[in-house]
Order: C-alpha cells, then sequence, then structure tokens
C-alpha cells in the first residue's frame, strides 16, 4: 500500500513538472528578457542600417546624374519621408507588443527562464554586447554581395529578353 501511494504521489509530481514546463510564457518575463537582451537596441541599429544603405543607394544614383538643386531639394524630400516612414515602422513602443505576442506563441515559460538565465551570464552578456557589431559586418558583407548579384540578374534578364526577341513568331 506505501509503495503504491509513493507511485501515485511520484506520478502527480512528475504530471505536475511536465505541464508546468509547457505553461505559456507572462508577459512580464517576456518584457524580462526583452530588456536583458537590449532588444530594443537591436531595432536602433536595424534604423541605422537601413538608413545607411538608402544613403548609400542615393549617392550612387547621384553619381550617375549631376543633382540640381531642384533634384537635390527632391531627394532630400524623399529622404526625410523614409526616414519618417521607417521611424513609424521601427519604434520599440509599437514593436514590443508583436515581440510579446511571437515570444508567448514561441515559448513555454520554462524556455523563457532558462534563456534569462543564460543571458545574465557573461557568455549571455557577450553575446547580447557583441550582436550588434556581428549584425554590423553581415550587413557590411551582404551589401558587398548585393551589387554582383544584381548584375548577375540583369544579365540573366537580358539573355532571357534576347532569347524571346529570337524566338520566330508564331
Amino acid at each position: 500500500m506505501k509503495i503504491s501511494l509513493w507511485i501515485l504521489i511520484a506520478c502527480v509530481l512528475c504530471a505536475r513538472t511536465a505541464l508546468a514546463n509547457d505553461a505559456p510564457a507572462s508577459d512580464d518575463s517576456i518584457r524580462e528578457l526583452l530588456r536583458i537582451t537590449n532588444a530594443h537596441k537591436l531595432i536602433d541599429t536595424i534604423k541605422v542600417q537601413v538608413n545607411s544603405m538608402v544613403s548609400a543607394a542615393q549617392q550612387q544614383a547621384a553619381q550617375s546624374k549631376p543633382l540640381t538643386p531642384e533634384r537635390q531639394a527632391i531627394i532630400d524630400r524623399m529622404q526625410t519621408r523614409m526616414q519618417a516612414a521607417l521611424d513609424e515602422m521601427l519604434n520599440w513602443q509599437s514593436l514590443e507588443a508583436m515581440y510579446v505576442r511571437i515570444y508567448r506563441a514561441s515559448f513555454t515559460q520554462d524556455e523563457l527562464d532558462g534563456m534569462m538565465a543564460f543571458y545574465r551570464t557573461a557568455a549571455g552578456q557577450a553575446l547580447i554586447n557583441k550582436m550588434p557589431v556581428v549584425t554590423q559586418n553581415l550587413m557590411n558583407e551582404v551589401q558587398g554581395q548585393v551589387k554582383p548579384m544584381q548584375e548577375k540578374i540583369q544579365q540573366i534578364q537580358r539573355e532571357a529578353t534576347q532569347e524571346l526577341k529570337d524566338l520566330p513568331a508564331k
């Protein structure tokens, strides 16, 4: 009888632990993880990178044609409007709710607790602190690959267009 009781207690405790592992993450713990990982700073980094890419593209476009004061005014207005649109889309106040919703749907409370424990360690803090540099380096590498890829795609398009022109009319 005592053995059966102990087995029953063990089963209840195991079942309770299994259920706890599957509990949805709380909004407070998600916000704490986002705070620990400085998620809002990632958004700021992305904005800077996008602005840099837009500026680089504008400078490249400007090299092909001389900029009159009128053209420069148009480009300046476009840049201001693009910056405003980017700021509207990438602001922490509006994105935090999205982060919370996605994290809640993606992680259990147990998983979130584990992530918070990791990010509070020296290795976790190193990851957090170095990710902006890693992201910037990745963006630089990708930008270096974009132009050759665009040229390759344009060449493929020209070849396909020529092939279509060369087809006999039916």
